[in-house]
């Protein structure tokens, strides 16, 4: 589809007929150009909003209609001038102003150095009024001047997304209610005040039901001790401890109806969780040289879940643990593990034993992670005399993601689960990645399943 305004040129249709040839003229603008507002705001609601916005330089026809989309994109350059920020300024101003106050779905602001946060604050009460729905606003690393206008929504009863990022520092204020309807929130890369700006948020927020914090400030710390979540509503909560700073520090999670979690964290954090009830699917990726005992302690807790996945690290972890004590995960049927041949291969057959409804597993990072040329492969692993129940009555499909071709000792592993999956339907393996010999070896392995099948993906 072309956009682009423009004059058609006549053209000339030469129609044959048996005495003399007609002539048709066709002039005028492109027909879309002649659509209606509403239709064509509609059609440019269906693209991405930067290539919405772009539409602008069209013609004056264009000028304006992303103006009255329902999301609104604004990205302050950086600014060599005073004339180029005000510049900036004012065209936001007047494009809050062109639109009045039709209704806003989601407001992205993303602001560089120097700007006015006097004018910022100023559109963001505008956003409110327009009944905005979700907000996301980006801040420069300028501590010392941005300030979070907390009061704005007190009476918003519209918002439901809150998304912040940038290295400035939130300072919370406590009050029984903030944000009375906001169920989601990303907190990415924020500095904060103390422990308490977290715990003010949090308890603000009487319907929160989404939670994603990202802790990764470049060469400097957070401020942050202590991570307490306690909410009655959260159902999902992804957090990512990517600071790499040594010290010690506290999660404490208090979230009866959490559904989900995702916690990637390398540094050393000892965490604290009340058991969630209605936990459904978990994602833990964890630092082998991190507290051991609380990435036990975070497996114990994951015992209701149907979806589980573990990586690599968080697996060579566990086995750190003395005297590891795995649960009984009687509702999973969905497994991802990163596996390795120094921890994990002895670890797994652990870990199906106590799996005895699993239906699905898959090896996310193949049976030999990449690089390979780190670990030593004349392990002999020895398979262990009694097979896992999940493996003989329940495991329907096996799938391998692996990125390199099938080697000597995977061959074992891969002849093991086939031998003993009574149920299996389906083994997937990546066989673009093991050459015609391999793939006839796998095909030759006796399946105790005469139902199954490989798949070479």
């Amino acid at each position: 589809m072309n956009l682009r305004s423009r004059k058609i040129q006549s053209k000339r249709v030469k129609q044959r007929s048996p005495r003399s040839f007609v002539v048709i003229k066709n002039e005028g603008v492109d027909f879309i150009s002649k659509l209606p507002d509403a239709l064509l705001t509609h059609i440019l609601s269906l693209l991405p909003d930067s290539d919405a916005n772009r539409t602008r330089i069209l013609s004056n026809r264009w000028k304006n209609l992303w103006l009255f989309l329902p999301n609104l994109h604004f990205v302050m350059p950086f600014c060599w001038s005073i004339e180029e920020v005000k510049k900036f300024h004012d065209s936001v101003d007047q494009a809050l102003a062109i639109r009045g106050g039709m209704p806003i779905e989601k407001f992205y602001l993303y602001c560089s150095k120097n700007c006015d946060y006097d004018r910022v604050y100023g559109w963001i009460s505008s956003v409110v009024e327009c009944k905005v729905e979700e907000l996301e606003l980006r801040f420069p690393a300028d501590r010392f001047r941005v300030r979070f206008c907390w009061d704005l929504f007190r009476t918003c009863n519209t918002l439901v997304a809150l998304t912040l990022r940038g290295e400035f520092v939130l300072d919370v204020p406590e009050s029984k209610l903030i944000f009375p309807c906001l169920k989601k929130i990303n907190l990415v890369s924020i500095l904060y005040s103390g422990d308490e700006s977290i715990v003010n948020l949090i308890s603000g927020c009487p319907v929160l039901e989404e939670l994603f914090v990202e802790r990764q400030v470049i060469g400097q710390f957070d401020n942050l001790h202590t991570f307490k979540v306690s909410s009655p509503s959260l159902k999902r909560l992804r957090i990512s401890f990517a600071l790499c700073i040594l010290g010690n520090y506290r999660v404490v999670i208090d979230a009866p109806k959490l559904e989900y979690i995702y916690i990637l964290d390398v540094m050393s954090t000892v965490y604290s969780l009340t058991k969630p009830l209605s936990l459904v699917e978990a994602n833990i990726k964890a630092r082998t040289d991190s507290n051991t005992e609380s990435i036990a302690q975070i497996v114990a807790i994951l015992s209701p879940v149907k979806i589980l996945t573990l990586t690599d690290s968080t697996l060579m972890a566990l086995s750190y643990v003395h005297n590891l004590n795995i649960p009984t995960f009687v509702n999973l049927v969905k497994f991802v593990v990163g596996i390795d041949c120094l921890w994990g291969w002895n670890l797994l057959p652990t870990l199906l034993h106590n799996m005895p409804n699993l239906e699905h597993i898959t090896f996310s990072d193949g049976l030999v992670p990449f690089p390979r040329t780190q670990y030593a492969f004349n392990m002999n692993w020895v398979p262990p005399p009694d097979v896992p129940d999940c493996l003989r009555h329940k495991i329907t499909e096996i799938t391998i993601c692996n990125r390199e071709p099938v080697i000597q000792e995977e061959f074992g592993l891969i002849r093991y689960l086939l031998q003993h999956s009574s149920n299996l339907r389906i083994f997937r393996i990546n066989g673009h990645r093991n050459d015609n010999k391999s793939r006839e070896r796998l095909l030759s392995f006796h399946r105790d399943s005469n139902q199954s099948r490989v798949e070479f993906v």
